[in-house]
C-alpha cells in the first residue's frame, strides 16, 4: 500500500492479512527536495497474530467490564466510508 501526501509518502509491505508467522515493514519516506535524495525510515514489525489479540482484548473488555478498544463509533466510520466507495 502506498499513500502518498505532500510531504513524502508511507509504503506498507503487507497491509492487510499478515501471516502470523512473518514480520512486516513500513517505510516513511520525506524531505529530499530535487536534487536532493529523500530520507526513509523503515519500521519492522514483530509477527504477531491481529486477530487473535482483536478478539483477546474484546472477550477481556466484557470480563472486567470495561470499554471495548475500539469503540462502536469507529465502525459507523468504517462503514460510511464503504457506503461512500460502493455508492
Amino acid at each position: 500500500m502506498h499513500i502518498v501526501g505532500t510531504q513524502g509518502r508511507i509504503d506498507i509491505e503487507i497491509p492487510f492479512n499478515i501471516p502470523p508467522d512473518r514480520e512486516t515493514r513500513t517505510f516513511l519516506t520525506a524531505g529530499g527536495d530535487p536534487p536532493a535524495s529523500p530520507d526513509t525510515a523503515t519500521r519492522v514489525f514483530s509477527p504477531v497474530d491481529q486477530y487473535t489479540i482483536q478478539a483477546s482484548l474484546f472477550a477481556q473488555a466484557i470480563l472486567d467490564d470495561t470499554a471495548v478498544p475500539v469503540p462502536v463509533t469507529d465502525a459507523v466510520a468504517n462503514m460510511k466510508v464503504v457506503e461512500a466507495i460502493l455508492g
